[in-house]
């Protein structure tokens, strides 16, 4: 199985401040893969930089997207090669409406049928989405607004997707949704990996998953083995 993202000896600097420090981390195609740690290990800035939103100055060691060195790329190009992010906070144009925003998940694609396509499954996904379509997506509830933010993303028809804290300020029963959704996704094709501060509800959903303490991976594993394992109970899933 070829791996769809890789980073090799990954660090990242913020001037003096060595926030990740020469991690190994990889995603098979069509496998989803949770990254789990305290707040400050480093999965943001982790995420931040697979997609090009960090400064590459504070870049060292190499990432590798679809077969090609993506570390010194920009992030718009790196979002036409196919790799989207789902950003903490959901970032949803809040004038536009719901239907304004999918369309601009699409505005890099020329395929109208397949767009076309594309809405119907955003919106068997997520059924709210179409009762909401005409209403501005800042009038929308939070949980709302993650389905828009995961649902322009799907508009991209991405190879991959990366999402950021998908549970964020959300109700229990909302957060059980938004995974399920995620999983649907992830079954159909798209190769996923996310941080989650949640870290039972991301064990039960990813395939894999990475430990990270203080920009360090400590621990890596399948989500089983993880969620069975004595110090990361104690640490993260609280027994």
């Amino acid at each position: 199985m070829a791996a769809m993202l890789e980073l090799k000896n990954f660090e990242y600097y913020y001037g003096n401040i060595h926030a990740v420090k020469g991690i190994d981390l990889y995603v098979n195609e069509g496998e989803m893969v949770t990254l789990i740690g305290a707040n400050g290990a480093g999965k943001t800035t982790t995420l931040q930089t697979i997609s090009g939103l960090t400064s590459p100055r504070g870049v060292r060691g190499e990432i590798w997207f679809d077969g090609k060195r993506i570390d010194k790329k920009k992030g718009n190009k790196i979002t036409a090669m196919g790799l989207l992010h789902v950003l903490e906070g959901r970032h949803v144009f809040p004038q536009l409406t719901v239907e304004e925003n999918l369309k601009m998940g699409s505005y890099l694609r020329r395929d109208g049928e397949g767009i076309k396509k594309d809405f119907q499954k955003v919106y068997d996904l997520f059924p709210r989405l179409l009762e909401r379509k005409t209403q501005a997506a800042g009038t929308l509830s939070g949980g709302e607004q993650q389905m828009l933010a995961i649902g322009r993303a799907m508009m991209a028809a991405p190879k991959m997707i990366v999402l950021d804290e998908p549970s964020l300020g959300l109700a229990p029963i909302v957060v059980k949704g938004i995974f399920e959704a995620i999983k649907e996704i992830n079954k159909r094709g798209t190769t996923i990996l996310f941080v989650e501060q949640n870290s039972k509800i991301a064990l039960a959903t990813a395939d894999r998953g990475y430990v990270m303490q203080t920009g360090e991976i400590v621990l890596t594993d399948s989500c089983a083995n993880l969620a069975a394992n004595e110090e990361v109970k104690k640490a993260y899933l609280g027994g």
